[in-house]
């Protein structure tokens, strides 16, 4: 199974809490090939990449993450950790941006060099692995800095949107080209200021949140409650607590507060964490 999600919240020191609600929906059972987690930190891309299985092929990114101070994750398991080899393991990142993907591109290797035909030669020498979604990423890079955005660090929405859009419509001509069938990729991108996912063919789901009123996180962090005693243990309450949860591939959805993203759409999460959605466009 694949399974891909992108998460953005306002308090670093509270990621636990945010997560904790929705962990159902970010746990994979079945994991074939391995998985990789990126977060940044202090102003810095930590990734977390590890190309073989884990133990029952069960990966609880919840779990992963919980003792992070963080505002932005993208996570990822199967399809594409091939020859389990770290270099080909997802997420991948290039400076401050961090990408990944869900889905393959069946005809890779008929437009590989077609693909590397259009990423200058500084991005190409980035190239460390053989995956599509690395060759991907680098087509993303390439419109980036062809738009001169590419180390922007306060790059519009719209302009990241473009980059995706030029992406897809790119890989839709070498592939139809090549006698193959548009793939069906989902796509998350960040560079630890804005979010964006793409909903291309599989599915994606988005739930955004504010405030907690009871956090169970605290709770269970506080003293211990017995059966016998009078008062339980203090409710705590995050009113300004916000975030963001976009999942492709989703497991379980819950709770409540779930939306589908239409197929054929971008979505996009701001500094402020303002969402929209618009159609993919060249």
């Amino acid at each position: 199974m694949s399974r891909l999600f992108g998460f953005m919240c306002n308090e670093p020191e509270r990621l636990a809490c945010a997560l904790r609600p929705v962990r159902e929906s970010l746990v994979a059972d079945g994991v074939p090939d391995g998985w990789g987690l990126a977060f940044f930190q202090g102003g810095e891309v930590l990734l977390q990449r590890h190309p073989k299985s884990p133990t029952g092929g069960k990966i609880d990114f919840y779990a992963q993450a919980r003792e992070l101070r963080s505002d932005y994750l993208v996570g990822v398991v199967g399809e594409a950790a091939a020859a389990n080899k770290v270099e080909n393991t997802p997420p991948f990142r290039f400076r401050s941006w961090v990408f990944a993907q869900s889905g393959a591109i069946d005809s890779f290797a008929q437009i590989q060099a077609g693909i590397l035909e259009n990423v200058p030669d500084f991005l190409r020498r980035n190239i460390r692995g053989q995956t599509d979604v690395e060759h991907v990423f680098h087509v993303f890079l390439a419109f980036l800095h062809d738009s001169g955005k590419l180390d922007d660090p306060n790059i519009r929405t719209s302009d990241v949107a473009s980059a995706l859009g030029g992406t897809v419509a790119m890989l839709d001509k070498l592939v139809t080209g090549a006698g193959g069938a548009a793939p069906a990729l989902n796509l998350v991108a960040t560079n630890g200021r804005i979010l964006m996912a793409v909903r291309r063919g599989r599915p994606m789901w988005r739930r955004s949140a504010g405030g907690i009123v009871d956090c169970q996180v605290c709770r269970e962090a506080g003293p211990a409650w017995r059966p016998d005693a009078r008062e339980e243990r203090r409710r705590v309450t995050h009113e300004h607590l916000r975030s963001v949860l976009i999942v492709s591939e989703p497991g379980k959805l819950a709770p409540e507060g779930w939306e589908e993203v239409a197929d054929g759409s971008i979505v996009s999460v701001s500094r402020d964490l303002a969402l929209s959605t618009t159609p993919i466009r060249a």
